[in-house]
């Protein structure tokens, strides 16, 4: 039976798949005469035209509205940071909210007499410095606060996991003298933003439900210091330690301790243990809260910009810096350098930024399954620079591939092969000779192409820690690795504790009965070499300071913590890092030497495999990249030539 006209009007006048407002507006138009002669569209001044425009905007409104709001249920589309919250949260994922920029500021004595200085905290301030103009050259005054007690990069500090102050510094110390010889330096860590400060009784605190609400949203969270009083006018602050949790979970133990949480507008907010209505005659006190208000990203600095230091404390005596008795240094904090305090000042993450960073985060419900699972858990891990994961399928995947490159030698592949020294064996249970239909002798090491039998419940992780440098974790282990009696790579495990650490974390995440296994990674060191052209002529020691800076922006480019395992550095991105250091380099000339540009320094880079590290180095003294003696100025009598 035929269907009516009116039967395509049951389930709604406009089909559910117009969505935007033409889409709209043309149905209506072409339903109108259908119920009624009263229409004249040639009239945009018809009551039926303007209904149907109004019609059609609101419900393309409500449109749009609804996809937003699909939408926001979801990771890969979520826009509101309050929705992201709770989406990542359900992972364990936190947002990142303010970080106050760090940096470190170095004070040399360039008298010839003992200079003295006191960086102790006054009970209000903390010693300050300024820089005027912030890092896209707009005038403004940023401040900086010199924390007392800190130091350079210390031992208890990673690469991937800083601390500002250790746990046994007490950055409120009244007094931080420091004498200083005739040519000595200090170092000290300071932190950009304002100090602020806020007062509530312990009665307040428990009336809150143990939640204080600070009168700031610019909060650095990992800034927030909590002291106590017997009294809101009382210059002392009781001996009780209060000390910060990552989050509310950790108040199981009985002692006193915050963590900062969020409302519902997403402001930071100080959440107290109820472990204060447990202190004995504490009710009548007052908890101060200490925080840096900071700026965020535009609170960075250059290098060398910090000025008007202001002491809180007085010293023994007072320096005048403007006659030149001391020299003030700073570092620049724009970008992250490896082995300093130097931290970038962030603004909070966006719900999109979020998603990108959370896919690093191992999801600790589903736990581990996959590797590429296992190999965001490692490199999210404290101290890992950069880390690979394989297991034994992964490296017979590899052997196999190298196996079949129709470009390589035999004796090449046998280099390239992960081997048993890569991956422990297990029990032999397979003859590979016979399944793979290969000739070679699995047993014999010298003609060993694959591994006779890989642990096949093992994964093998292989990672970097702290830039290769010594931490709180230890000196890492490793030697000169001796393949045919030579030297052609070196061996890198990171320390014995790190690794039991990470492996501690591992446990609780393990879904499958898969063992946690750390290898020695292959270390090959290379230089770069060639020459430096700049647009005009340069003094020599514009000279160096351009080569300098060349050499700075390669270090931190092949920084660890800016590559991965098994990536070589290329031909091309040395010269675009080399060309874009500076801008009055014109460009760099990368066959004008008579070594390579990228020359490998005591290694065979012929058994560079998946499980290898290309690492920058530099050339103590040496002239392996410099500005090509043409574009340096020389001088004959004082006339240039």
């Amino acid at each position: 039976m035929a269907r009516s006209e009116s039967d395509s009007f049951s389930r709604g006048l406009i089909k559910y798949t117009s969505r935007d407002f033409e889409s709209m507006f043309k149905e209506f138009k072409d339903l109108v005469p259908k119920l009624t002669s009263l229409w004249k569209p040639e009239a945009d001044s018809d009551p039926g035209v303007v209904l149907g425009v109004y019609l059609a905007s609101v419900a393309d409104v409500l449109g749009v509205n609804l996809d937003i709001q699909a939408g926001e249920l979801f990771a890969s589309s979520v826009t509101q940071r309050k929705n992201a919250e709770k989406l990542f949260g359900l992972i364990g994922y936190n947002l990142g909210w303010y970080t106050a920029a760090r940096t470190e500021v170095t004070f040399t004595n360039t008298s010839d007499q003992t200079q003295y200085l006191n960086f102790g905290f006054n009970g209000a301030n903390f010693a300050t410095m300024n820089a005027y103009t912030d890092i896209t050259g707009q005038s403004r005054v940023i401040t900086y606060n010199i924390l007392p007690m800190t130091n350079k990069y210390g031992f208890k500090d990673t690469r991937s996991k800083r601390e500002t102050t250790t746990s046994n510094i007490d950055v409120f110390a009244f007094s931080d003298p420091v004498t200083l010889a005739p040519g000595a330096s200090v170092t000290r860590v300071a932190i950009e933003g304002e100090l602020r400060s806020y007062s509530v009784s312990v009665q307040e605190v428990i009336r809150s439900n143990y939640i204080i609400k600070l009168p700031s949203q610019h909060i650095d969270t990992t800034a927030i210091w909590i002291r106590a009083k017997a009294s809101q006018n009382s210059d002392a602050f009781l001996e009780t330690q209060w000390v910060q949790c990552a989050s509310v979970a950790d108040f199981i133990t009985p002692e006193p301790r915050f963590a900062v949480t969020y409302d519902s507008y997403s402001n930071a907010q100080v959440q107290i243990s109820n472990y204060l209505n447990q202190l004995e005659n504490y009710s009548n006190n007052y908890l101060t809260i200490y925080w840096i208000d900071c700026s965020g990203v535009i609170g960075c600095v250059g290098q060398d910009v910090l000025s008007n230091y202001l002491q809180a404390v007085e010293s023994e005596r007072v320096i005048d810096f403007k006659s030149g008795e001391m020299a003030v240094s700073n570092l620049s904090n724009t970008v992250e350098l490896p082995h300093t305090n130097v931290v970038t000042g962030r603004s909070p993450e966006t719900a999109k930024e979020a998603y990108r960073n959370s896919r690093n985060y191992v999801n600790t419900n589903d736990s581990l399954i996959t590797l590429p699972d296992f190999n965001r858990f490692l490199n999210r891990e404290p101290g890992v620079d950069c880390g690979f994961v394989l297991d034994c399928q992964k490296a017979l995947e590899i052997n196999m591939a190298i196996y079949k490159d129709p470009n390589l030698s035999d004796s090449e592949k046998a280099k390239m092969y992960i081997t048993n020294y890569d991956f422990p064996a297990g029990e032999p249970i397979f003859n590979w000779e016979t399944v793979l239909n290969i000739g070679f002798d699995p047993s014999n090491p010298q003609k060993y192409v694959f591994a006779s039998n890989f642990k096949r419940w093992t994964v093998m992780c292989f990672a970097i820690h702290n830039d290769f440098q010594s931490s709180s974790y230890g000196t890492s282990t490793g030697g000169q690795a001796q393949v045919n009696n030579s030297s052609n790579f070196i061996r890198y495990k990171p320390p014995q504790l790190l690794i039991d650490d990470i492996i501690r974390d591992y446990l609780p995440l393990q879904a499958l009965s898969v063992d946690l296994d750390f290898g020695y990674l292959r270390i090959f060191q290379f230089c770069v070499v060639g020459q430096i052209h700049t647009k005009k002529p340069v003094s020599q020691d514009v000279a160096d300071t351009i080569v300098a800076n060349a050499k700075e922006a390669l270090s931190l480019y092949f920084a660890p913590a800016n590559r991965q395992i098994g990536q070589k550095p290329t031909l091309m991105e040395i010269v675009e890092v080399v060309e874009n250091s500076d801008s009055r380099i014109d460009y760099f000339d990368a066959s004008s030497l008579s070594h390579p540009v990228i020359s490998w320094r005591d290694c065979d880079v012929d058994f560079f495999n998946a499980i290898s590290f290309a690492r920058y180095v530099d050339v103590p003294g040496g002239n392996n990249l410099r500005v090509s003696p043409d574009c340096i100025m020389t001088y004959d009598w004082g006339v240039s030539k």
